[in-house]
């Protein structure tokens, strides 16, 4: 018998048909008293399928596996010529069968678990095998039964880190019963069994690594060239974990015979799938594979689903709880009365971070807000003014009772009802926020008129300098001290209404008059003067006094000019800077407060002067003059520190 050996095609069988007369007088060997499922599902804890681990299931813990498997071909019978060559498909002895499998485990020890499973042929269909001829049956085969019981022992033998083996000893019992004489369901002796299962995983235990190697030991059987007997039994797997719930895995599994390693005699399978961690107890698996080698019981296709179920009914640490139901299997219940059933201990029933053993109060939670906060009970109000924190705006700070907030829970020195950083007791206005304007904002009161002229900070002009109330532009709130803009100041002028004529007559009385002489006039940036000046007797000249006093009057009409430079020309450099120097005097004398810059110089008599900087426009509105603003009452002498 022979099987196809093409990759991805099905595994199948072949006999060596016979060839005339003489050999058509002898039977072939027929033995069907054989199990064509070489797929057998892990007894106990497992990261592959068929590959079992080198663990065990520890002292006490059960475990329960389901598994349902449909599988096509693996039983075919071919024709071959002299030389042993396929020729042509003859029979489909087996097409498909559906099957499960139902195994249970227990850990006796730490170190030992035994465990048992039992196939379950749910239909296995196909062409038949008529013996004499190798074709199809009278009858097409429709079987359905039990298959051989397999038991097992397996100890752990070492466990060192990432590295585990462990060694199986087991039996197959002949169980199988059913339908169609029970042909190709199992054997009708026992078979012994024994194999070594090397484990290996990664430090963090996403990457799992296994293999096994082990022999079977019956009674051989035949089906035309074929033998099943003694045999190699051998495995490797891989596993990943994706996430704590979900691993990825990947097998291949065969025979061999014990003496000869024919191909009809090595089936060879590889299968894949994943497992589904479902809950602590529940595992679901989900593969599917194909026979690569030749060999009898290696199907075209195969699929595969299981359900395990693991209860841990130990209790590891004694509380009473069952681990399966203990969520904290390897710690003990503290049994407090809190939250007793999930068998985890409650260090902190609370949960304020305070070990219940040094928790004044265990079942409530510490506040956590820096007073008291060791004892683990919550303060609830803190400075015991009988107002709870939570509505307490000093709740480290009684409250005194006082005026204007006596229920808000802060003492007068702790309090700021209007919000202006100045605490209540030193607020003269508490209830009303201080303006923050740079003018008396140490009284914690709002100055909405500081230069009480009756108009109101938010539409003065000048809010720190009194309004003069003189009838002129008193709306504004800034002191006009020179209304008709003459120059002459309105204290000194005897006709505010009226402009002062400046021609050398009276000029500084503030009324105009006829008569005199124009000398002195602005012309954009540049301040003419008609005639230059002159010394008498080591002064000016009265002349000279007349024309300066001209140009001071000009000046004084552009307050807006902030810097003026004076040109000053004499016969000689030395009369020239003495001139200069009494110029400046007589300006300043005369009220001119912008700043003077004399520039000298010998030639013939000149005067004249030109602007050098003015403020930039409205730079003036909001600035009093000089003397005119309001003086702000000083701040009071800090007290002593106790």
């Amino acid at each position: 018998m022979r099987g196809l050996g093409a990759a991805l095609l099905s595994v199948c069988t072949l006999p060596a048909l016979l060839a005339g007369p003489a050999a058509a007088q002898e039977a072939p060997p027929f033995d069907p008293k054989i199990d064509v499922q070489n797929f057998e599902y892990a007894i106990g804890p497992k990261s592959f399928f068929t590959v079992e681990d080198a663990d065990v299931s520890v002292a006490g813990q059960l475990g329960f596996d389901a598994l349902v498997t449909f599988l096509t071909n693996p039983f075919t019978v071919y024709n071959v010529d002299e030389n042993d060559m396929i020729v042509g498909e003859r029979t489909a002895v087996i097409k498909s069968v559906l099957a499960g499998e139902l195994s249970g485990s227990y850990g006796v020890t730490d170190k030992l678990q035994v465990g048992a499973a039992l196939p379950l042929i749910f239909t296995m269909s196909g062409d038949g095998l008529d013996p004499a001829t190798a074709g199809p049956a009278m009858e097409p085969l429709q079987i359905s039964g039990l298959g051989d019981l397999r038991v097992e022992g397996k100890f752990a033998l070492l466990s060192d880190g990432t590295f585990r083996l462990a060694a199986a000893l087991g039996l197959t019992l002949p169980s199988s019963v059913g339908s169609g004489q029970s042909h190709f369901l199992g054997d009708d002796l026992p078979a012994f069994r024994g194999r070594i299962a090397a484990q290996w995983s990664s430090p963090d235990g996403r990457v799992t690594a296994g293999g096994n190697l082990g022999v079977i030991l019956r009674k051989p059987r035949e089906i035309y060239a074929t033998e099943v007997g003694q045999q190699w039994a051998w495995g490797v797997g891989a596993a990943y974990r994706v996430t704590d719930r979900l691993a990825l895995i990947a097998e291949s599994f065969g025979r061999a015979g014990l003496a000869s390693f024919s191909l009809d005699q090595s089936p060879l399978e590889v299968t894949g799938g994943l497992r589904i961690t479902a809950s602590r107890s529940l595992v679901v698996v989900a593969g599917g594979g194909a026979g690569v080698l030749e060999g009898l019981g290696s199907p075209d296709a195969r699929m595969f689903l299981s359900v395990g179920y693991a209860p841990d009914s130990r209790d590891s640490d004694g509380d009473g709880l069952a681990n399966a139901r203990d969520k904290c299997p390897s710690a003990a219940e503290d049994a407090d009365g809190f939250d007793d059933r999930d068998g985890c201990p409650e260090l902190d029933n609370d949960g304020d971070r305070r070990d219940d053993r040094e928790d004044k109060c265990v079942n409530e939670a510490e506040d956590i807000d820096g007073f008291d906060d060791d004892d683990g009970c919550p303060e609830l109000d803190n400075d015991g003014d009988k107002l709870s924190d939570l509505d307490d705006r000093c709740p480290n700070d009684a409250e005194d009772g006082a005026q204007p907030a006596p229920t808000d829970g802060c003492p007068l020195g702790k309090a700021d009802t209007d919000g202006d950083n100045k605490m209540d007791n030193v607020d003269a206005c508490a209830n009303d926020a201080e303006d923050e304007d740079g003018f008396e904002d140490w009284d914690g009161c709002p100055d909405l008129d500081q230069d009480n002229d009756n108009i109101a900070d938010a539409d003065d002009k000048c809010p720190v300098c009194t309004e003069d109330k003189d009838g002129f532009e008193d709306d504004d709130g800034c002191p006009e001290f020179d209304n008709d803009k003459d120059g002459v100041p309105d204290s000194a002028d005897k006709c505010q209404g009226q402009a002062e004529t400046i021609n050398g007559v009276t000029d500084f009385d503030g009324c105009p008059d006829a008569g005199g002489l124009e000398l002195a006039r602005l012309d954009g940036d540049v301040l003419a003067v008609d005639r230059g000046v002159s010394l008498d007797r080591g002064g000016l000249s009265r002349a000279g006094e007349l024309i300066v006093d001209q140009v001071a009057l000009v000046m004084l009409q552009h307050p807006e000019v902030t810097s003026w430079l004076v040109a000053v020309a004499a016969p000689s450099k030395a009369d020239a800077d003495t001139l200069g120097g009494l110029i400046r005097t007589r300006l300043t004398t005369r009220g001119v407060s912008a700043t003077l810059d004399v520039l000298a110089a010998a030639g013939a008599a000149r005067l004249g002067a030109r602007v050098q900087d003015r403020a930039e426009p409205d730079a003036a509105v909001g600035v009093c003059p000089t003397g005119a603003a309001v003086t702000p009452r000083p701040a009071p002498a800090a007290p002593p520190a106790p």
